[in-house]
């Protein structure tokens, strides 16, 4: 259907992807991962070990989460309704991370996952010591953007709950010349619009 010309103009600016970033808290599941790595590390003589920075930096497209509304039958005299019951905001959050020359993202995540099950020595962390919390940041930046002399507030969405269950390096093509580039998946809980909770890193 046609809209009219001012119907048109008055639509605000769509956001643009590239006006979306993330950034991963390094307390404490980072942190302590990354500090197992330079210790373990140092034996073998790689200790390279990538940062969240150089997580968020190197980055190249990652999912935003979603919720979802379970559902129950109801049935009336052969009518079937369906209803409304708990909502569940966990989920699985995916990023694609270019790797670098020493294989420091490959390293980091590892050394996270190592902390969740050290498959060698048989140990298990307690949560509170490898979760972590990461915030998705989408339009404006930290301070909001500014689009025709409008201030825009950034939306902040929180990820509680956050550590790696899955990575996946692609396909290698030994002719090729292009970047190799690592799938990760991370486990979150749940996640709120601005929250924060003391019960985030033990959930």
């Amino acid at each position: 259907m046609l809209r009219t010309l001012n119907e048109v103009r008055a639509l605000k600016d769509p956001i643009k992807q590239s006006q979306c970033e993330f950034i991963i808290q390094e307390t404490p599941g980072l942190l302590l991962a990354k500090l197992m790595q330079k210790l373990t590390g140092s034996l073998s003589g790689n200790t390279a070990c990538a940062s969240a920075k150089d997580l968020r930096l190197r980055c190249t497209t990652f999912s935003y989460p979603g919720a979802k509304i379970g559902q129950t039958s109801l049935n009336i005299q052969g009518h079937r309704r369906k209803l409304g019951t708990t909502q569940n905001k966990s989920g699985v959050w995916k990023i694609k991370v270019i790797e670098d020359f020493q294989g420091s993202v490959i390293n980091i995540i590892q050394a996270w996952c190592d902390l969740i099950h050290a498959n060698m020595a048989g140990t298990r962390l307690p949560s509170l010591a490898y979760t972590s919390t990461c915030t998705i940041l989408l339009g404006g930046d930290n301070d909001g953007g500014n689009v025709r002399n409008a201030n825009l507030k950034c939306r902040k969405i929180v990820l509680h709950g956050v550590y790696p269950i899955e990575y996946r390096v692609n396909d290698i093509n030994p002719s090729s010349s292009e970047a190799i580039d690592v799938d990760i998946s991370f486990n979150y809980d749940y996640f709120a619009e601005m929250g924060y909770s003391l019960f985030s890193f033990g959930s």
